[in-house]
């Protein structure tokens, strides 16, 4: 353990106050004690460190904040002192409490209010189906669902089939083709379309052609409602 002499020495040497025969005697026991010689250089260091620190002035009214929150005392002042040794972590300590409210201060100025939070934190939008056309007898059965998510339109489709099928999909002057839609032809899980880049507000159709070796072999038409 280092003893109060030591850090004494050493506070001296920091500050640039000590005498030949100090220093003498600090060289002295920092070569006799590695306690002593490792608290020297972790002073040392964290002296540098914070003389790099540049000085911030605290937000207006801080102090009036702090004081404000803190519970009222009665008791009578009692005046003590440090020791000399002390007084370094004590300047250390409050430099840190110091700089903990500034940031504190800070980061509490720049936090949104819960009226913004509640419009910026959401839960992602759900697809909802806005329409939807079964297809019953021919070559081709099944459903096609227009729906709407956060991304925008999307269609689904849920087909049974032998043949290889494709899809024209047209609306508001946007035009896709999905090739291979059923892939190898029959039944498999729903496939489901983005509709990038097409207009989302309405009212407007959705024309859907199935074609299969280039005749159409089916058509449906899907609406979307103008958005309230």
């Amino acid at each position: 353990m280092t003893h109060d002499m030591d850090l004494a020495l050493i506070h001296a040497e920091i500050d640039g106050e000590l005498g030949a025969a100090e220093r003498g005697e600090l060289a002295r026991r920092v070569l006799a004690d590695p306690q002593t010689r490792a608290a020297r250089e972790e002073l040392r260091q964290l002296c540098t460190a914070l003389e790099g620190v540049p000085a911030v002035d605290p937000p207006a009214g801080l102090e009036t904040r702090i004081f404000a929150v803190l519970p009222a005392s009665h008791a009578e002042p009692r005046r003590f002192a440090l020791p000399p040794t002390r007084w370094r972590y004590a300047a250390v300590v409050a430099g840190v409490l110091a700089l903990g409210a500034v940031v504190f201060a800070t980061l509490d100025g720049q936090r949104p209010g819960s009226a913004e939070l509640a419009g910026t934190i959401t839960a992602p939008r759900s697809p909802v189906t806005i329409d939807a056309v079964r297809l019953d007898g021919g070559p081709l059965t099944g459903r096609v669902s227009l729906y709407r998510d956060a991304r925008g339109l999307g269609l689904a489709f849920d087909l049974a089939t032998n043949l290889p099928v494709s899809v024209i999909i047209a609306s508001g002057g946007h035009t896709l083709r999905v090739d291979a839609l059923n892939h190898e032809g029959g039944a498999g899980a729903p496939t489901e379309i983005a509709l990038a880049g097409f207009d989302t507000t309405g009212p407007q159709t959705v024309d859907v052609r199935f074609l299969s070796s280039g005749r159409e072999i089916r058509s449906a038409t899907l609406r979307v409602p103008a958005e309230h």
